[in-house]
């Protein structure tokens, strides 16, 4: 398929015939009252309840089995009646979540994160998927209008891993951005990406938290900068000195955003540098865990395939202020759950992005959990936990995901182990790089 008419095509689903009647609702509810905001979330849950109860068959036995009836849930707080959903529930009962009254016609499947074992396929729905984007580019509206040029830095692979030649880039019409590929960005090309940049004159960049640190200190180190509008960074947590570099190199404010491939929550920076869980995108709970308040959402939006009271298992520090943004979304202060970022270097001395890496293990079967280890420049150990049907076939396409993701003269070693094991705190840690 032509490259444009790709671009075209994915912007005419994001983009549909309810997206702005979606967005125009948007901007109107993320400044409602509380009491607005809590009669939202109730309607939406009441539709959600009664749709789950007679056309998706988990649900359908589960209250069954509980003795519940749509009508015991009408409030968010009456989901306390339900159990919680994690991805092992979802793993085991993937057929009964599917909704038996949509069609899987005009639909997206998305992906979680591989970094933690086998990622989860979920699927969306075309209203959803609307609802995502309307979402987002309401969090863009924030900090600039829509439509400006866009440089995109992330882990998609735009071009051959082994290309050795510019270009490292290609242009999307559709949405007037030129995606760069992250994978190429080095020492040796640095000159090569800014001066694309440079010509391009963009005004926007979304990119990993790391890809646009490093993009930074490339500009810096070259005695270059470049005059933003805003920076949009996600799927890493940013820390401080990152912030600094990006927003002093290239003249403007990041907006941050934390989501999740299962959409159970949203936590979006606005305007004012506050983080706010958006309270309009689903229902999000909280447990009490050692390190903060674990968030368990349940999206109201995706009819295909529902997730009821999901298990995020990120935690964040919340604050009883209001913001002086006028929204009534809850504060956080802190993600705790969000990992810190850890490059995988190359042979080719470019840096790999641990969002990056977790896009190896998509599509390989029976892992159990993976773990990404260097400590050597140019070469990866990949521990893996797996179950008994892991076969050599699984083993070789694991090996091809890592060279396309990171270069193919990078040397792959498979660490087969019966557990991989936890760091001081207790917590799984997903890239482990001893050269930094």
């Amino acid at each position: 398929m032509n490259n444009q008419l790709k671009y075209y095509l994915k912007r005419l689903i994001r983009q549909g015939f309810t997206f702005n009647k979606i967005f125009g609702d948007l901007k109107k509810s993320q400044y409602f009252s509380k009491d607005e905001l809590y009669e939202l979330q109730n309607q939406k849950l009441r539709k959600l309840i009664h749709h789950c109860y007679k056309n998706v068959p988990y649900y359908i036995d589960l209250f069954r089995e509980l003795n519940l009836k749509p009508d015991d849930i009408t409030i968010k707080e009456d989901l306390k009646k339900l159990p919680f959903l994690d991805k092992h529930i979802v793993r085991n009962n993937y057929d009964k979540l599917i909704a038996k009254n949509k069609s899987k016609l005009f639909c997206n499947i998305g992906q979680t994160s591989g970094t933690t074992g086998t990622p989860l396929n979920l699927y969306r729905d075309y209203s959803s998927i609307n609802f995502e984007n309307a979402v987002i580019q309401r969090h863009y509206a924030s900090a600039a209008s829509l439509g400006l040029k866009k440089i995109i830095l992330r882990g998609q692979i735009i071009i051959p891993v082994n290309q050795q030649k510019p270009p490292f880039w290609e242009y999307n019409q559709a949405d007037n951005e030129l995606l760069m590929s992250s994978y190429h960005l080095s020492d040796k090309t640095a000159k090569i990406f800014i001066e694309k940049i440079k010509e391009f004159n963009p005004q926007i960049l979304c990119a990993y938290p790391s890809s646009a640190y490093l993009l930074a200190k490339h500009f810096n180190n070259l005695n270059q900068q470049l005059n933003l509008t805003a920076v949009f960074t996600s799927s890493e947590k940013i820390e401080e000195n990152q912030r600094e570099l990006i927003e002093k190199t290239f003249n403007c404010k990041i907006y941050d955003w934390y989501g999740q491939a299962e959409r159970a929550s949203a936590i979006g920076q606005c305007e004012k540098g506050t983080y706010h869980i958006i309270e309009d995108y689903s229902i999000v709970e909280t447990i009490e865990t050692e390190i903060g308040l674990e968030m368990v959402g349940t999206n109201l939006d995706n009819y295909i395939m529902p997730l009821l009271r999901y298990r995020t298992d990120d935690t964040v520090i919340l604050s009883p202020n209001d913001c002086q943004c006028g929204r009534y979304f809850r504060k956080v202060t802190e993600i705790c759950g969000r990992e810190t970022h850890y490059h995988i270097v190359t042979p080719e001395s470019a840096k790999i992005t641990s969002a990056a890496i977790s896009l190896i293990p998509r599509g390989v079967n029976n892992i159990i959990e993976t773990q990404f280890v260097q400590e050597k420049i140019g070469e990866l150990i990949i521990n893996i936990t797996a179950n008994d049907q892991f076969s050599e076939k699984d083993k070789e396409l694991l090996i091809k995901n890592t060279l396309e993701h990171t270069s193919p003269d990078m040397k792959v070693i498979i660490n087969k182990m019966e557990s991989i094991p936890r760091g001081p705190n207790g917590k799984f840690q997903a890239v482990i790089n001893k050269l930094i």
